[in-house]
């Protein structure tokens, strides 16, 4: 009798249906354009910031690269002999030479050799200033991307929330948790783009800043070695 029952039990099982269990394989960028036309405007928006950072990026890198590059590591020992011959013009030709910032920034002080020091300092000191400038161009719009990226991120969240609330309310017949997981997992991917863009722009903002500020210590240095230049007995 107990096999009988068996029997019956294992032909019953193997006639019943058997449901097939299927996964679904994660792809981000599924995810990012899943949601409505609003939300794909935004996220568009996002990842046209991230390629024009990476763009205002390694146009800087490579310029601040080519104009700190050192043409003559004998620069001020250079000037110091022809100065010390008087050879005046002879320095300031060859300042022009060198065609670099810290050579344009000399150059300015030794066209003030004879007028009073203070002249010379500030004739320097707004030379540097305009070369600082030309390094930072463009800085400005690399610095406000980490901020609004994750502000658009989340501005595509919440209208991807507020369609999935909304898809919910329209439904008709019973309810699916999957129609209100999909809207919010599609949300949180524009906020998670968002700050993917953020993060890299901030560090290459800071990374050229780095180099700038350790240029303006440079000039700082070269300032003061030209100065107690001129103003040896």
């Amino acid at each position: 009798m107990a096999f009988l029952d068996i029997a019956n039990f294992l032909l019953i099982q193997a006639q019943a249906p058997v449901t097939e269990v299927t996964t679904q394989e994660f792809s981000f960028w599924k995810i990012m354009f899943h949601g409505n036309i609003f939300a794909n405007i935004v996220m568009i928006t996002v990842l046209c910031l991230g390629i024009f950072s990476l763009y205002i990026f390694l146009e800087r890198l490579f310029y601040i690269n080519r104009q700190l590059k050192i043409n003559d590591i004998n620069m001020m020992n250079n000037i110091n002999d022809l100065l010390k011959e008087g050879k005046l013009q002879s320095a300031i030709d060859y300042c022009e030479r060198q065609n670099t910032p810290e050579a344009r920034i000399l150059e300015k002080g030794i066209t003030r050799i004879g007028r009073p020091v203070s002249d010379i300092v500030s004739a320097m000191e707004s030379q540097g200033q305009i070369e600082v400038s030309l390094l930072e161009k463009n800085m400005n719009l690399l610095a406000s991307i980490p901020s609004i990226a994750p502000m658009l991120g989340l501005l595509g969240t919440v209208i991807g929330i507020i369609m999935a609330f909304f898809n919910m309310a329209n439904m008709e017949g019973s309810f699916s948790p999957k129609t209100l997981s999909e809207g919010i997992y599609t949300a949180l991917g524009q906020t998670a783009t968002g700050l993917a863009v953020a993060i890299p722009a901030n560090f290459f903002y800071n990374l050229l800043l780095t180099r700038i500020d350790k240029f303006i210590l440079k000039v700082q240095n070269l300032s003061s070695d030209f100065l107690d230049i001129i103003n040896k007995p």
